[in-house]
């Protein structure tokens, strides 16, 4: 099912329907398991991320209950997060092998893969607690559907309107703030930051594309691009504290010094490109997109009324 508002529905009726197809799309992928649990909790994670950026553009409507929901979706992800994060890793070790230009840091990056793989493999080795926690997540999703059919959201259309152009409003004003700090400061969690505001973007993009399908295609294409950029510029950010940190992977000082060399290259260079991304993504003013927002809900509303 798409992920979007779907505008011909009253909005009470559009949000519950974007909500709980995406938590029961996890419970699906998390009780099927077609490519295997990881797989599993990956594809759920994702639909969780979904729900996230729903409640975040539905908050002007009910801010108690989205908050409260966000939480609650947000602490289900969590608990699922630690082998998805090792996988990244090596995922990014396998990356800056594609970019190593001699021999010598080519073996380096290998032996770094090598050492986190077989990290992961000790994280999975407690997979039976994994799976756990898919079951005790299963139930926490039942847990926010419930909760998201019972909510009122209280809005007719015009409403409606208004309150969605007010969540769109103060998240792309959140998204330049972001940007503006970024480029100001540039340290890891100001482009964590920054990738979260892309996510959210990409979403409210998805979500209200059937209202302004010619201009949101586009504009959610360069915000999930961004996104993934970032996403990619977090992996790195993650790899080079594992470098850094108290976990000791076994490696040899001369090797990890390569390893860290390659890293912080890669990510230089990437956190220029996303910054050029960035501008683009988030370029245009806020309120003029929110008023634009807001005046073609209504219209859609009022043309679906009218035949």
């Amino acid at each position: 099912m798409a992920f979007a508002l779907d505008p011909d529905r009253p909005f009470d009726a559009a949000a519950k329907k974007a909500a709980t197809s995406q938590l029961e799309d996890a419970i699906k992928a998390l009780k099927k398991q077609p490519r295997g649990l990881h797989e599993a909790v990956h594809d759920a994670r994702k639909k969780f991320k979904r729900v996230r950026g729903l409640l975040k553009l539905i908050r002007p409507a009910a801010p108690d209950f989205a908050r409260q929901e966000n939480e609650r979706i947000r602490a289900i992800a969590a608990g699922l997060s630690g082998e998805r994060d090792a996988t990244a890793l090596i995922e990014c070790a396998t990356y800056l092998r594609g970019l190593a230009g001699d021999g010598a840091r080519d073996m380096a990056l290998a032996r770094l893969e090598t050492a986190l793989r077989e990290r992961r493999e000790t994280i999975a080795a407690t997979e039976a607690d994994l799976k756990k926690k898919a079951k005790a997540a299963i139930h926490d999703c039942h847990d926010a559907i419930a909760a998201i059919e019972k909510i009122d959201l209280h809005a007719d259309r015009k409403t409606a309107a208004k309150y969605l152009a007010k969540g769109w409003k103060k998240q792309l004003a959140n998204a330049q703030v972001a940007l503006m700090t970024a480029q100001a400061e540039g340290d890891d969690n100001d482009f964590h930051e920054l990738r979260k505001k892309s996510q959210t973007y990409w979403m409210f993009c998805a979500l209200l594309s059937p209202v302004w399908p010619s201009a949101l295609k586009g504009k959610r294409s360069d915000a999930k691009a961004l996104a993934d950029a970032l996403g990619h510029e977090h992996d790195l950010s993650m790899l080079l504290a594992l470098l850094d940190g108290p976990e000791a992977l076994p490696l040899d000082p001369v090797t990890l010094a390569a390893c860290r060399s390659a890293a912080l290259k890669a990510r230089t260079q990437l956190r220029r490109r996303v910054i050029k991304m960035a501008r683009k993504a988030f370029g245009d003013e806020a309120d003029v997109e929110a008023k634009i927002i807001r005046t073609l809900w209504r219209k859609r509303v009022r043309a679906e009324d009218g035949r």
